[in-house]
């Protein structure tokens, strides 16, 4: 019991430390619902996956096509990295899973969906850089990857709502 309780600290150390550290917001409240308004599009990008987590199955194209279709299928237009670029805004759904195997054989998992988009500094009009609008994520241990695509439909429900009540005309 003693090795598996030290795996999964071992394990979540390396996850935090690769995810860039632990949120202080990790789930997207009501205060940022109006951060939604407006958007009309986004394009998907799936950070690219430990190739360990890849020959397993899990696969960027499997949470990109994931992604898009759910969104497409909630009435959420999809554009293609290349003609966001162009977009307003350039909104990007950016998609980030960190998941590495344990010695028991389970996974600890960190998913994050971000809403990347081009915006302003007030304090430097003229300057635009890209960050983050919005964001959820989760992070646990599952014993199957399998399980991950499940949390990132999860977290799409979630942004899918969000975006319906900021937008209740799309």
């Amino acid at each position: 019991m003693r090795v598996k309780q030290c795996s999964f600290l071992v394990a979540l150390v390396i996850t935090i430390s690769l995810s860039g550290g632990i949120a202080t917001k990790i789930r997207a409240g009501d205060a940022e619902i109006p951060v939604l308004r407006g958007l009309k599009e986004v394009s998907v990008h799936v950070e690219d996956l430990d190739f360990r987590v890849e020959r397993v199955g899990l696969t960027t194209d499997h949470l990109r096509t994931d992604a898009e279709s759910k969104l497409k299928r909630a009435g959420i237009k999809v554009l293609s990295e290349k003609v966001s670029r162009k977009a307003s805004g350039s909104p990007q759904l950016h998609i980030i899973v960190k998941a590495l195997g344990t010695s028991s054989g389970d996974y600890a998992a960190h998913i994050r969906l971000e809403l990347r988009e081009a915006v302003t500094l007030v304090r430097h009009p003229g300057m635009e850089v890209v960050t983050s609008t919005w964001t959820t994520g989760k992070f646990g241990v599952t014993p199957t990857l399998a399980d991950v695509r499940v949390q990132e439909q999860a977290l799409l429900d979630t942004f899918i709502t969000e975006y319906k009540v900021a937008n209740p005309k799309y």
